[in-house]
């Protein structure tokens, strides 16, 4: 065996120099493999710093199956059998991708258009075609069969290699340094592979492990042949929607919940990645498709529970009401009464907020209701303040006038039709001398002797604060108020929050709006559903709430307020946040995505006051606090430009106006499928941009396959064709 100190000098150096020669050979490859020679179309004609027009002769269309509208070409001056230099990194080993955009004029077209018309005439007084071999000549018709196409510059390959690791990687820059105007290149047209490179290319920050199939490449719809060449598969990225929004535009039934279907399903599988990410996903789902089994997926995507073992306990779903084939369905009701606070001063705020919970949950969602209501007598009953503050713990006073709200606030609600448990307690909430006051009223003495026993049924309770209200607007009380003020400091029995509270009944226009929100109560309930949900989000399960049945004014509602619970803590956990042990580093917000359909309904309009707006909060604010967003409509231009001007991520399917199409049109390069967007009206059709990729791609999305529950786990029958607003 030879001894090693024989060897030559320079043998390490010359190891190191084969080593370079091939990864620099790694280096042309990835460059020359995006070269077809076979798939030559033409060459170029000019050059500038945004378009290139080629010249293509119809031969080279039929050789590669024709050069459709939107096609990706790539200009070389790379020869086919090699680079016409031996660095990688030089200028000329670089690829230059183009979009067919147009046609453009020759300068010959004068005189090729005169020799065509002339050649056509005479074709009229025959049954042959202009281009038959024995109507004209050969040497004619090889000149009309060039032609001029116009084509957008989207950008350039080339290979660099890296500072961190000095491995050649390929690259692409979306412009162009530098052009010579007498400098020639061919013109191809990809397929196969080298297409798939192309379509599929990423921003080397994109975490290649995690993509997913969403489609195929079709450049127009009047091709629906799925086996050419050109129909290569597409790959999103689904780190892509971690914090950040995303955009669904278009009509009905062209394939916007498929793709949503798509999108989730992809989230969802990132926990059987080696990243072991699990994204919380909250979907509002108005048409009953993604928590039910239906027709047009055979299935639905609750089902991704049972693709393993271990994700039974990643979907759970809620509806307004139980559902026969989905056992584990947690209803979205809870108690607007809340628990029994303490007669005695609590042992401290946290349990008297435990008990108030979801009374506090309940009138909210009675303020939201009344929300729109312009009447000064239900803003006074909406401003009515029920929280607690420390106050309430340490002084007994402002306890019992906290008490003395809760149980008006609660009467009210019996009064009003909400189911009830149990007796009202009214005892130290009315003083003796008011008591004996109320005696001399025709409409309050037949409570004195119940107010004196302090309890009394819900009924008798709920009517007699209804009269209650009316007498505290005459003369006799305001008497006593005043009188009370004087020997208390100036401060009167009523307080603000009282009184509006009592305003209630100052018409029925307030009470028939807040029965409508009884669907929402259950006595048995103990905790707040909105609470479980955020908290399942945020340990990232998947969240489907079934909106299908019960009042849409209601449900538009109740998601806003689980929208804008899940904000407030993601929120929080970013200004207050946690320390990993491990690494000491701050942790943020888990990662969560929020869908929103029919986004028109929800998203403020351009025009409209959107501070209040969760919606809006979350699609400008959210990406800071680790929430993605992804938002469906038909109207674009219906929603606020600062919101469409802070999305990433886009799936345009056909739009039928060109209000619409001129909204979209200003982003990004779509204004190079303005007319396919409004004139190609077939589902599943969709132009994608996402964050990671360079330029759009036109894509035929796959139909998305749902995942069946075990037979024995659920028979499921399938929600009607009538439930689901997409064909897709």
């Amino acid at each position: 065996m030879p001894n090693s100190n024989d060897r030559e000098p320079g043998f390490l150096t010359q190891i190191g120099e084969d080593i370079g020669e091939e990864k620099e050979t790694s280096a042309v490859d990835a460059i020359t493999n995006l070269i077809q020679p076979d798939q030559y179309v033409g060459d170029l004609l000019s050059l500038d710093y945004e378009s290139a027009d080629i010249l293509i002769h119809d031969s080279h269309r039929v050789r590669v199956n024709g050069i459709p509208f939107g096609c990706l070409l790539i200009a070389s001056r790379i020869t086919p059998d090699g680079l016409t230099t031996n660095d990688p990194g030089d200028s000329r080993a670089s690829l230059l991708l183009l979009r067919v955009s147009g046609n453009t004029r020759l300068n010959s077209d004068i005189d090729l258009n005169k020799a065509r018309f002339e050649i056509v005439q005479r074709s009229n007084d025959t049954e042959r075609n202009y281009d038959d071999a024995r109507q004209t000549d050969q040497f004619t018709l090889n000149l009309l069969r060039y032609t001029g196409v116009r084509c957008r510059i989207l950008g350039t390959f080339r290979v660099f290699r890296s500072d961190q690791n000095e491995e050649w990687q390929l690259h692409f820059g979306a412009d162009i340094d530098n052009f010579y105007a007498g400098q020639g290149m061919k013109i191809y047209k990809p397929n196969g592979d080298a297409l798939k490179t192309i379509v599929n290319f990423r921003s080397s920050t994109t975490i290649q492990n995690n993509k997913s199939r969403i489609g195929r490449l079709r450049y127009s719809a009047s091709n629906k042949d799925d086996q050419t060449p050109e129909s290569v598969p597409i790959e999103i990225a689904a780190d892509d929607f971690i914090a950040q929004r995303t955009a669904l535009f278009g009509m009905t039934r062209t394939g916007k919940s498929n793709t949503t279907k798509t999108i989730a399903s992809a989230l969802f599988n990132l926990r059987q990645a080696d990243s072991k990410t699990c994204v919380g996903q909250l979907i509002f789902d108005p048409n009953g498709e993604y928590a039910n089994d239906n027709p047009q997926d055979q299935g639905c995507i609750r089902n991704l529970k049972y693709t393993s073992p271990e994700y039974i306990d990643d979907v759970h779903t809620y509806g307004s009401f139980s559902h026969p084939y989905d056992e584990d369905r947690h209803i979205t009701k809870f108690n607007f009464y809340g628990e029994n606070e303490p007669t005695s001063l609590p042992s401290s705020k946290d349990v008297l907020d435990d008990a108030l919970r979801t009374l506090l949950q309940g009138k909210q969602i009675i303020n939201d209701a009344l929300a729109e209501e312009t009447a000064g007598y239900i803003k006074a009953f909406c401003n009515a303040d029920l929280s607690t503050t420390e106050e309430h713990v340490i002084n007994y006073g402002e306890y019992t006038r906290l008490r003395r709200r809760l149980f008006v606030y609660r009467c009210i609600l019996a009064e009003s039709g909400f189911e009830h448990t149990g007796t009202a307690n009214a005892r130290g909430l009315f003083k003796a001398d008011l008591r004996n006051l109320m005696g001399n009223s025709e409409d309050l003495k037949q409570y004195v002797h119940l107010l004196n026993n302090g309890e009394m049924e819900w009924e008798v309770a709920g009517n007699f604060i209804k009269a209650f209200a009316q007498w505290v607007k005459e003369s006799a009380f305001n008497a006593f108020d005043t009188a009370y003020a004087i020997d208390h400091d100036g401060r009167n029995w009523s307080d603000p929050h009282l009184l509006g509270l009592l305003k209630f009944y100052d018409d029925t226009r307030a009470r028939s709006i807040t029965q409508n929100t009884r669907v929402w109560h259950d006595l048995s309930s103990t905790a707040d559903y909105a609470d479980t949900i955020v908290e399942q989000v945020r340990d990232g399960k998947l969240v489907i709430v079934d909106q299908l049945l019960g009042d849409p004014a209601m449900n538009r509602q109740a998601a806003e307020r689980i929208a804008r619970r899940l904000f407030q803590e993601q929120q929080r956990s970013f200004s207050q946040p946690k320390i990993d042990p491990d690494t000491n580093e701050i942790v943020q917000p888990p990662p969560v995505i929020v869908y929103a359909e029919e986004a028109h309904t929800l998203l403020p309009k351009a025009s409209e006051d959107d501070s209040n707006n969760i919606w809006a909060r979350i699609a400008k604010e959210g990406a800071k606090f680790n929430i993605g967003m992804v938002y469906s409509t038909q109207e674009p231009s219906s929603l606020q430009t600062n919101i469409l001007k802070n999305t990433e991520n886009w799936f345009i399917a056909h739009l039928n106006n060109t209000d619409e199409t001129k909204q979209v049109s200003k982003f990004n390069d779509f204004d190079d499928f303005t007319s396919s967007i409004i004139n190609v009206a077939e589902a599943g059709l969709i132009k994608v941009r996402t964050r990671s990729s360079y330029y759009t791609i036109p894509v035929h999305m796959d139909l998305f396959e749902a995942p069946t529950a075990p037979e024995n786990v659920d028979n499921q029958e399938t929600v009607s064709d009538s439930s689901t607003d997409d064909d897709r």
